[in-house]
C-alpha cells in the first residue's frame, strides 16, 4: 500500500516542513489544495518543496480550469516535473469551494473533459489544434518546455465524472470513501468510460480518499475525526445518493439537511449527526492496530494507494503518528 497525504498550507514554510516530514515518515506523495484566498499558491509551494526533498511526489488536490487555463495547467505541471525530476502529479477537479466562494461556477462536465484531453495531449507531446485566424496560421501547437509526460488524476465521485476519468485519466482521487461496495461500484463506472476510449480498467489507478485520525485511544480518534469528515461526506452526496444503502438513507439525508456550508469547515454540522455508516465509510480512525487492519482490507480489495487528510487542528500530530504507527509497522 502507498500512503499519500492531502492538506493545505498557509505559508510556504509550512508546505516545505510538511513535505520534508512526510518524506521522512514514508509517505509516497503529498497533495496540496488550490484555494487562492486561503492557501499559498500550490505550484510555487510545491516547487520549493521539490528543491528540499528527494523522493516524495507532489500534486494538487485539486486545481481547476475555471481559474487556470488548460494550457497553463499543462505548462505548470511540466515545469514542476522538471524541477522535481519527475515527481509531479496533475490533480484536477471541476471546481468546488474556491470557485463557489467567489461567485463562480464549476466547469461543465463536457468542457472539463475537453480541458483534460488538452492537458493530456500537451503533456504527451501530441499538442493541441488551434483554429486559423488573421493573427495565426492555425494547426497543431506543442508544449515545448518542462519534463513530460506527467500523470493526470481527477477528483471523481458521481457516475458521469467516473466515466470521464475512465476515458481520459491515469488515475482517480475517489471521493466516495473507503467502502468496498462503493469502490466496486466506482470501478464499474470507470470501466465503462475506459471501454468508450479503447482503454482497460487496469490502466487507471483508483485512489480512495478520506479522513484519518490515529490515537492510542481509538474512541478518542473516532470522536476527533467526526467534524472534519463531515465536509467530505457532504461533498460526495451533493452529487449522488445512489451509493447509500437503503437502511442508511434517512440518517444521511438528516445529516445533509443540517449541514451549513457557510460555516468554518470543522463547524458545519453537529457531530452527533455523523452516523456510524458515514464514519466507517469516509474515515480510517482508531487505534494503530485498527487502522492497520482497515488498510489491509483495502489492499485485499485491490487498492494500491490511498489519499489521507488529517484534521487541520491536529494535522502534524496525526501525520507523524500515522507514519510511525501505521506506515512503519505496516
Amino acid at each position: 500500500m502507498n500512503f499519500c497525504l492531502h492538506g493545505s498550507a498557509r505559508t510556504v514554510q509550512e508546505a516545505v516542513d510538511r513535505a520534508k516530514k512526510a518524506e521522512s515518515l514514508g509517505y509516497e506523495a503529498i497533495f496540496f489544495a488550490d484555494s487562492q484566498m486561503g492557501n499559498v499558491d500550490p505550484f510555487q509551494g510545491m516547487a520549493m518543496c521539490a528543491m528540499q526533498t528527494k523522493k516524495i511526489r507532489f500534486g494538487t488536490a485539486v486545481t481547476n480550469i475555471v481559474y487556470r487555463d488548460a494550457t497553463i495547467v499543462a505548462n505548470s505541471f511540466a515545469t514542476l516535473n522538471e524541477i522535481s525530476n519527475g515527481r509531479a502529479i496533475v490533480g484536477m477537479g471541476t471546481g468546488d469551494g474556491p470557485v463557489y466562494s467567489l461567485g463562480r461556477h464549476a466547469t461543465k462536465l463536457v468542457d472539463f473533459e475537453k480541458g483534460l484531453r488538452s492537458i493530456r495531449d500537451l503533456l504527451h507531446d501530441r499538442g493541441v489544434d488551434v483554429p486559423k485566424s488573421k493573427e495565426r496560421a492555425g494547426g497543431n501547437v506543442q508544449l515545448k518546455v518542462g519534463q513530460r509526460p506527467v500523470p493526470i488524476y481527477i477528483s471523481a465521485e458521481g457516475p458521469k465524472t467516473l466515466r470521464v476519468a475512465g476515458r481520459t485519466c491515469d488515475g482517480i482521487i475517489l471521493g466516495t470513501g473507503f467502502d468496498r461496495a462503493v469502490t466496486e461500484w466506482a470501478r464499474k463506472k470507470v470501466a465503462e468510460g475506459a471501454k468508450d476510449d479503447g482503454r482497460n480498467l487496469s490502466d487507471i489507478d483508483i485512489m480512495p480518499a478520506g479522513m484519518i485520525v490515529v490515537d492510542d485511544n481509538g474512541d478518542l480518534a473516532r470522536r476527533r475525526v467526526r467534524t472534519r469528515m463531515a465536509n467530505r461526506a457532504h461533498h460526495n452526496f451533493r452529487f449522488t445518493m445512489e451509493t447509500v444503502p437503503e437502511g442508511e438513507v434517512a440518517g444521511v439525508q438528516k445529516f445533509m439537511d443540517h449541514f451549513d456550508i457557510s460555516k468554518p469547515i470543522e463547524e458545519r454540522v453537529d457531530p452527533d449527526l455523523v452516523t456510524p455508516y458515514l464514519l466507517e465509510r469516509f474515515t480510517i480512525a482508531g487505534a494503530p492496530a485498527e487502522c492497520i487492519a482497515k488498510v489491509k482490507q483495502l489492499e485485499a480489495d485491490g487498492v494500491k494507494r490511498i489519499l489521507l487528510t488529517p484534521p487541520n487542528a491536529i494535522y502534524e500530530q496525526v501525520m507523524e503518528k500515522w507514519g510511525k504507527e501505521v506506515i512503519q509497522k505496516y
